[in-house]
């Protein structure tokens, strides 16, 4: 018996993962739209049983929790977390329809193909392609399957909080998300930056007014404008007090990552459509900056007459929409509190927060014994060494499981499209990621 052997079973099998994935990929799961809830469940429910796992379903205020375990009495235990809950369509962008899975130029094209249902069934056809080989798992396997990942996972953390020993009773926890850049090397991400999101509004003289009045009365879009400048300085520069407290420094292992770290500037310049990077960053210095620094960011800003032609007024509201990428350290919910008083001693009490959410940042350090036997994994699969992100530029949930190493893999490639039109991976590239997870359960 050898991985070799695993590897043999997974091509053999292969027509059969495609067949799993395509009926996975037909049921239209958005829950944006209330869509596809009990289709996926029942779907989840009937493939982990017929591969001998021990299935449960937790009920929330929206979409469920699924749940599967195979407990083969090892001392370690490896916990996968998906969704089987997919982003909306605008379906005349598709050169072929979302919900009917097809295969083009060795590429697999369906919403959520990418994020993330061909995780879910990779991961399950390594276990059992695995297991046909070897006779018996290595090690514990859990699945935590919730289906609202993509409108903010509004019901996960009352699972985990009402299922403590089941989400946090593991060694590690491979994330949901994960790929290959544009180069074909697999990036291999120990974490996600924390997230605060703030909506706002002010209302500063009840009614819009004649523009001609325009010196006897608080102008709304000019007032929060002020608030939302006042937050930082050209330069980056967060004006906050305390909005830095708290931020844990990188070990010296961190720092050797990030320093040597290939962040791609000219790539990246492409892709943003820009000559130079602002404030004229680059190197080590940039690389920093990008891994280390917290940030605030106006996503939107409206108020006033926006219609054709003119209308002279002085509006009276105005409302944006704000998030700050938050680092290892900081606490969503105190950042809220300090904006909060940094506006009311600066003369704009008036500005609502009309709604906050938001959760911390998590790494694992590379120092992790997991951490490396994921990455010696990835070598060992791919033939080259992976590059290993901190902290990934976006967020996510990963805060909810505290104390368990989350680390993400994942078979998606640079233009895979999630939550575009077209969304894609390769099928070779997703028979290298059940590789790949077979491989770590031997490890």
């Amino acid at each position: 018996m050898s991985l070799k052997e695993v590897y043999s079973v997974l091509l053999k099998n292969k027509k059969e993962s495609i067949d799993l994935l395509f009926e996975f990929l037909k049921i239209p799961s958005i829950a944006a739209q209330n869509l596809g809830e009990k289709a996926s469940i029942n779907f989840l429910e009937r493939i982990f049983g017929e591969a001998g796992f021990d299935c449960s379903i937790f009920e929330t205020n929206g979409f469920a929790v699924f749940t599967a375990e195979l407990n083969t009495g090892s001392d370690k235990t490896i916990t996968f977390y998906d969704h089987y809950d997919v982003q909306p369509v605008n379906i005349e962008l598709w050169e072929s329809p979302p919900f009917e899975p097809t295969i083009r130029n060795g590429k697999i094209f369906a919403r959520g193909v990418a994020d993330n249902k061909g995780e879910i069934i990779c991961r399950l056809q390594a276990i059992k392609a695995y297991g046909e080989v070897f006779g018996k798992i290595p090690v514990n396997i859990k699945f935590i399957l919730e289906g609202e990942e993509e409108i903010g996972s509004l019901n996960l953390g009352y699972f985990v909080e009402n299922n403590k020993e089941f989400a946090l009773g593991t060694d590690l926890c491979i994330w949901e998300f994960g790929g290959k850049d544009t180069e074909g090397i697999q990036n291999i991400y120990l974490g996600v930056k924390g997230c605060l999101y703030l909506q706002l509004k002010t209302d500063t003289i009840g009614r819009d007014v004649h523009s001609g009045y325009t010196q006897f009365v608080d102008n709304g879009a000019f007032e929060l404008a002020w608030a939302l400048a006042a937050l930082k300085n050209r330069n980056d520069k967060i004006l906050v007090p305390g909005f830095y407290d708290n931020i844990l420094d990188p070990t010296e292992e961190e720092l050797l990552i990030i320093d040597n770290f290939n962040l791609k500037e000219e790539e990246l310049k492409k892709i943003f459509g820009i000559d130079k990077i602002r404030l004229g960053l680059s190197g080590v210095e940039l690389k920093r900056k990008f891994f280390l620094d917290p940030t605030i960011n106006i996503c939107g800003l409206w108020s006033g007459y926006q219609g054709p032609g003119s209308k002279t007024i002085v509006p009276h509201e105005a409302f944006a929409k704000v998030d700050c990428r938050l680092v290892p350290g900081q606490n969503a919910k105190d950042l809220v509190e300090k904006i909060r008083k940094f506006w009311d001693d600066n003369g704009f009490s008036h500005i609502e927060i009309t709604e906050w959410d938001g959760y911390e940042a998590v790494k694992t350090l590379p120092t992790n014994p997991v951490a490396q036997a994921v990455i010696r994994t990835v070598l060992e699969v791919s033939g080259h060494d992976p590059v290993v992100w901190p902290l990934a530029g976006g967020s996510g949930p990963m805060c909810l499981f505290p104390g368990v190493p989350c680390i993400s893999i994942g078979t998606s490639h640079s233009q895979s499209n999630a939550h575009a039109p077209n969304e894609n991976i390769y099928v070779d590239d997703w028979i290298e990621g059940m590789k790949t997870v077979a491989t770590l359960i031997h490890k």
